[in-house]
């Protein structure tokens, strides 16, 4: 009878938690990456801006939210139209670009039009908790992304472009028992599991994909200064749901 209250306790307390915080992924919307690349290698570019989610929760009452944050990023160029980069979002992603068609950005040619593929990889870890002492879930999620970029040149400082973009990922994670006292049996439950020794109640995976279009306009105040405005619509599909989402984001850009 003992055994069947106490697991009875453990499953009330991981249902708690699913009513109290429920996971989400956040996948972040914002692109801004321009298919023209300077040909020499260690041409440096800084970058702040703004960026949009497309929230989806694993519960299905809920209603998919939308946040935003800012968006810090660094790019370098290793020669022959390939540029490495780097951006934290909320997110951190690593990618490869390759330019192979078009003239290079030092250049600048007016007319000039450009294709450039990128492949990168997302990694993000996010947890909730009820209250300062306990930590209710906390899922890992990681993800490939692939996009195809075209942009044309009207002038020196105007540059317009445009990706189709594909993400394929998935995420692990635990619930958390909660530590409590039990007033009817008079007795503590999960006792341990406080912040310092969280005990997993259950754990839970998913697979999941993203997948949009962006349109971006650039312009050049500067030789190191550069503006660049940005539409882009995201449909993502997490937890056997869809959501699509239209964001638009602006990046401020310093090149060494």
């Amino acid at each position: 009878m003992e055994n069947l209250i106490s697991m009875s306790l453990v499953l009330a307390s991981v249902a708690l938690v699913g009513c109290e915080s429920t996971p989400e992924v956040k996948p972040r919307m914002a692109r801004f990456n321009s298919p023209e690349v300077n040909s020499q290698p260690f041409n440096f570019k800084l970058a702040v801006g703004s960026d949009t989610s497309n929230e989806i929760s694993n519960n299905n009452s809920k209603k998919a939210d939308r946040d935003s944050a800012l968006r810090f990023s660094a790019a370098m160029t290793l020669s022959h139209g390939f540029e490495a980069r780097y951006v934290d979002n909320g997110e951190q992603q690593l990618s490869m670009k390759y330019q192979w068609f078009g003239a290079p950005e030092e250049e600048k040619q007016s007319g000039n039009v450009s294709l450039a593929t990128s492949v990168g990889y997302i990694y993000s870890k996010r947890n909730e908790s009820a209250t300062r002492a306990y930590n209710n879930w906390s899922l890992e999620q990681k993800s490939y992304d692939l996009s195809m970029i075209a942009g044309y040149r009207f002038n020196k400082q105007t540059l317009m472009y445009g990706s189709v973009f594909y993400q394929d990922g998935d995420i692990d994670g635990s619930y958390y028992l909660l530590e409590s006292y039990d007033d009817v049996n008079h007795e503590q439950v999960n006792q341990g599991c406080g912040y310092d020794r969280t005990c997993v109640g259950d754990r839970f995976s998913d697979k999941g994909k993203a997948y949009g279009v962006s349109l971006a306009l650039e312009y050049e105040f500067l030789t190191w200064l550069v503006l660049t405005g940005e539409i882009v619509h995201h449909r993502a599909d997490w937890f056997n749901r869809s959501n699509n989402e239209t964001g638009a984001n602006i990046n401020l850009e310093f090149c060494f």
